[in-house]
Formats: structure tokens, sequence, C-alpha cells
């Protein structure tokens, strides 16, 4: 039997700086459930955008739990979730009691298509369910059309979250 070499989407690596950061995190006793670290990354990236407060949570599941919280998701709403996803984008909706409503790709970036997004925001009202919020992924560092679908967010008024664990560094229109 030969041995089948493994592809990796994302090999794993850990350089010599992170190890160095995990020692300082051991030695420091600063673990869980905050650091100098966490602080030091929270604020940083709230200083690319002077609209936005980050704060770090320990996955994007859990991020993504919390947002629907704060919009007051709850059992048997309808959240429209990208279907080109990691199963942790749909999830947490379920955590809550609520349904995804899945939504197709477009051909250009991969991620929720606009058309289709709109397509089934119509059928959901005129079933006399409006979706309480808009669950979008951007996948590979790849943003989605921002543009089309905020305008559809925002003509419907339902709230999105955006989902950019693989689109940190990214740029849309600059």
């Amino acid at each position: 039997m030969s041995a089948k070499k493994k592809i990796w989407l994302s090999s794993p690596h850990i350089g010599e700086k992170e190890r160095q950061y995990v020692k300082e995190a051991f030695d420091s006793n600063w673990i869980a459930p905050v650091g100098p670290h966490i602080i030091t990354f929270e604020n940083k990236l709230s200083k690319i955008s002077k609209d936005y407060h980050i704060t770090a949570l320990n996955s994007g599941t859990a991020a993504i739990h919390l947002a629907l919280l704060l919009l007051g998701v709850k059992r048997e709403d309808e959240v429209l979730c990208s279907s080109f996803t990691f199963s942790a984008s749909a999830n947490p909706i379920t955590y809550l009691g609520a349904h995804p409503i899945f939504i197709d790709s477009e051909l250009d970036t991969w991620n929720m298509c606009p058309e289709l997004l709109e397509k089934a925001i119509k059928d959901r009202i005129s079933k006399g369910k409006k979706p309480k919020a808009i669950m979008l992924v951007h996948l590979y560092g790849m943003p989605a059309k921002m543009d089309k679908i905020m305008y559809i967010a925002n003509k419907y008024d339902i709230s999105v979250i955006e989902d950019s664990a693989e689109a940190l560094g990214s740029t849309y229109r600059g």
C-alpha cells in the first residue's frame, strides 16, 4: 500500500514568532479569558475603520452567535445565509432555534448572489415571514458584492452580519 500525500487547503504552520507568543501567554498565565495580546489585537483592528470597535472572541462561530443575539434573532425567525460556506456560519442560527434559508453563490466571487438574495426576500415576505437578518460570508479572501447586497438589505430593512474570517486584510473598493 502506498502512502497518500495529504493535500492541504491551508497547511498548518507555526513559526518562531508564534511559538514566542504562545510561550509568553503560558509564562504570564494570560491563557484565558483575555490578556494583553488580545487587547492589542482588538485595538489594532479597530484602527482600520473609525466606525467600528473590534471585539475578539474565541471563534468565528461565537462571533456570529453574538451578532445574532445582538440583532434579537430568536426561535422560529429566519436568517438568510450563504450556501457555500463552512457549517459554522449557519450553526449559530440553529442554536437559537431560528431557521437558515440558504442563498446560492454568484459566479464572480462565489459569495452570496444579490439577485437570488432579493428573490428569496420577496418569497419569504410573500409568505408572511420577513427574514430577521442576512448572514453572508466573504470566501477565500474575496469580498462579496457588498454594494448590491447592502442596497437590497436597506431596501427591505434587514440587518447584515458579515463573516469575514477568511477575508481579514481584504479590501473592497479601496
